[in-house]
């Protein structure tokens, strides 16, 4: 009896086929190039086999198998192996060229997946951007994914010599070996370029380009940097050599003569007379003319005077 019973469960289950599972909360995020994704599939009943299993894209424009296509190779999986009802398939290595509508088919329904991925889409200000630097000097070149966590394929930089461009990054060549690198290996979507020892020759084109877009770069290479310090020219033997001023009390042979007073008064700048001979006339005269001013001064003054 339990025999019949069980031969009837699975004639039935093979009868009813695989019905394909509900997974609307599991349709895939947005993925970038380089990630792996799982296209989710299975039957309601774990206990179920479909009889035919296909996976197939519509990414050129009409459904073709992805398990017999060239593009795929390497690169896909399933687990109805393990898990019969798990009909599941998993992409690794995603391309930009993946993205697009995925079906997975039983002999009784179907279900469509859309898969987006997002490839690199370079920062762009200007058409060409223009960058100057002196000799000897580093420099980066910007070149960066919209989203720095792309995975962009196909990265190249060029150098513009000879009438057409030579790549330099990743194959480093001519006399840019060993003097280029990018500036970080943590961020994918970071494709700057770091040039070191910078000489007039390097000044040109040059170009970051990845699988589907490209930024152009114009480099001026200057004379070494010149510090504009403007130095003063002086005679540092002569100031050295020529000893410093030294303040006397006594006056030139040229210059005027000042009367003073007793040790208990203070200096009076009385008169002045040039050391020169005048006639006595002239000289008595000057003598009437100060005991006049004298007159006129303090007590103290005129004692002086008077003496004089």
């Amino acid at each position: 009896m339990m025999k019949c019973l069980y031969l009837v469960s699975v004639v039935f289950h093979v009868a009813a086929g695989c019905t394909l599972s509900a997974y609307n909360d599991q349709v895939p995020s947005i993925r970038h190039r380089g990630d792996s994704v799982l296209l989710p599939c299975s039957c309601s009943d774990l206990n179920t086999k479909p009889q035919k299993l296909t996976w197939g894209t519509f990414r050129t424009g009409h459904l073709t198998e992805v398990l017999n296509e060239e593009h795929y190779s390497g690169r896909l999986q399933l687990f109805n192996n393990v898990s019969p009802a798990n009909l599941s398939l998993l992409i690794s290595d995603l391309r930009v060229e993946d993205q697009g509508y995925y079906r997975c088919s039983t002999e009784k329904e179907y279900r469509d997946i859309w898969l987006p991925v997002k490839g690199c889409e370079l920062v762009k200000k200007k058409e060409v951007e223009r960058v100057t630097v002196f000799t000897g000097e580093s420099v980066v070149l910007p070149c960066v994914c919209t989203d720095l966590q792309d995975k962009p394929q196909g990265l190249k930089w060029e150098f513009y010599r000879n009438n057409h461009y030579q790549e330099i990054y990743p194959k480093q060549t001519g006399r840019h070996r060993n003097r280029v690198k990018l500036v970080s290996n943590n961020s994918p979507g970071n494709l700057s370029l770091l040039i070191s020892h910078l000489t007039e020759k390097d000044k040109g084109f040059y170009r970051c380009s990845i699988q589907a877009d490209s930024r152009d770069f114009r480099l001026s290479v200057k004379g070494r940097r010149e510090t504009s310090t403007h130095l003063r020219k002086t005679d540092t033997a002569l100031t050295s050599e020529q000893p410093h001023s030294k303040t006397t009390h006594s006056p030139p042979a040229s210059s005027s003569t000042t009367l003073e007073q007793d040790k208990g008064h203070n200096s009076l700048p009385l008169a002045t007379s040039t050391m020169t001979k005048i006639p006595a006339a002239v000289a008595q005269k000057q003598v009437t003319q100060l005991g006049a001013i004298a007159s006129s001064r303090h007590p103290a003054e005129k004692n002086y005077v008077s003496q004089v």
